[in-house]
């Protein structure tokens, strides 16, 4: 016999009660219901009380600082020194420095910056040309060249060194020293008196600008500074002509300004602001040695 859903069987074991296929779904649909709500509250409950992940923590980052601040202003003014008003154009011509880099000369050259009068001990002796001696301990000198090289700095002492210092003593700046083993320093006599350079009002040999500067996660910080150089030229009708380059080699001209007359060659100004989107970078690096930042590294790009 064949049957149709809906269809009344007679059930015999129930006293011949008849029984409809459809009852059973009502039951079906009832107990669906109560899956799919009990789902629902778990979830809901889940959600609100549950276990939270803890939010993730951003990586760290390299600080950007002020150009202002006060360890920018100090590291900057260590790679900018330069005697007599002067800065030194080691680090304007040299694409790629490092520690190893330096002659003796130019280790003193940097290290004798943060020299200063209190320094040099009077002798109460003079020399053969009746000039009083002075006493600077190579301790102090040692000090000195690892404030700007780091602890693992090496010079030699075998070197006369005269220098042009930023202040007088009995009305003279220029000292000479010669190291003494026995006492265990620099003999120096101060004789001679050169003045600082000052501006003449033409063009300078290069422009700088300190552009950026950023204190890396290991401490150690990094400065970036923008640079064009320039070259005048006198023509023969004295009047000039002024090349700017991105480069020290003056390969890479950006600009000339022709047909300039003395006159207003003292009046010219050049800003680095105009051609800083194309000037070259120097990248100086700055990492601790001990608790001190000293120099590490300079790098030229001209791209």
């Amino acid at each position: 016999m064949d049957f149709k859903i809906g269809d009344e069987i007679e059930d015999v074991e129930n006293g011949g009660v008849k029984k409809n296929k459809n009852d059973k779904l009502p039951l079906i649909i009832i107990i669906a219901v109560a899956l799919v709500s009990g789902l629902v509250v778990f979830f809901i409950t889940n959600a609100l009380f549950g276990k939270k992940e803890p939010p993730k923590e951003e990586a760290p980052k390299a600080q950007v600082l002020s150009l202002t601040e006060d360890n920018v202003q100090i590291l900057y003014n260590y790679v900018t020194y330069g005697v007599k008003n002067t800065r030194g154009d080691k680090f304007l011509k040299e694409k790629n420095v490092t520690l190893d880099s330096f002659t003796n000369e130019e280790k003193f050259y940097y290290a004798l910056q943060f020299a200063d009068v209190e320094d040099f001990e009077a002798t109460g002796k003079l020399n053969e040309n009746n000039k009083k001696t002075y006493l600077i301990s190579n301790s102090k000198i040692r000090s000195y060249m690892q404030r700007f090289f780091g602890t693992t700095v090496t010079y030699t002492t075998d070197d006369v060194i005269k220098y042009p210092f930023s202040f007088r003593i009995n009305g003279q700046n220029v000292g000479i020293m010669t190291y003494s083993e026995v006492d265990e320093g620099f003999i120096t006599v101060f004789d001679g008196y050169e003045q600082d350079e000052e501006s003449t009002g033409l063009i300078e040999p290069y422009y700088t600008s300190l552009v950026k500067a950023v204190k890396e996660l290991d401490g150690s910080y990094t400065l970036v500074e923008k640079v064009i150089y320039t070259k005048v030229e006198k023509q023969d009708d004295n009047t000039y002509n002024i090349s700017i380059y991105k480069d020290y080699e003056n390969t890479q001209l950006l600009e000339t300004k022709t047909n300039v007359s003395e006159d207003d060659l003292k009046d010219e100004v050049i800003s680095i602001e105009k051609y800083k989107d194309n000037a070259s970078t120097i990248t100086y690096r700055f990492k601790l040695s001990g608790n001190i930042l000293c120099f590490n590294s300079s790098t030229i790009t001209t791209n």
